[in-house]
């Protein structure tokens, strides 16, 4: 298995559990990116919960800042990581919007976020 979807599935199994779903992201590339654990969790804090209002995925917004940080900006591959996330999840990228699709076809939210983790970590390591 993937040692970065490895590390993610240990930070949300952790009891209690205190990472959202961009911090983790966020600190499972932080030796990648040469920063330290608390300021990867200070970044991704406010993303989760789809910026704690709904909005885009924590999980996809977090992945977008750690390909940032790779040195990875081209619209075109942006375009198609946010494409191919979309498509796996009936075009949705807002964390609400997924929630209730998921909860529609009776998921549950840590589930599906641990899920929504795995996937940005792939597709991060794909690019």
């Amino acid at each position: 298995m993937n040692k970065h979807v490895e590390k993610a599935k240990e930070l949300r199994n952790a009891t209690p559990m205190v990472h959202n779903c961009a911090q983790t992201i966020m600190e499972v590339y932080a030796d990648d990116l040469g920063i330290n654990k608390e300021l990867a969790n200070h970044l991704g804090c406010n993303f989760g919960g789809g910026m704690k209002c709904g909005s885009v995925c924590g999980a996809v917004t977090s992945a977008l800042m750690v390909l940032g940080a790779k040195g990875i900006v081209e619209p075109s591959k942006l375009n198609a990581f946010r494409k191919k996330i979309a498509e796996n999840h009936d075009g949705y990228l807002n964390c609400v919007d997924l929630l209730r699709a998921n909860a529609a076809k009776g998921g549950d939210k840590k589930t599906h976020c641990d899920h929504m983790i795995q996937e940005a970590i792939e597709i991060i390591d794909e690019m």
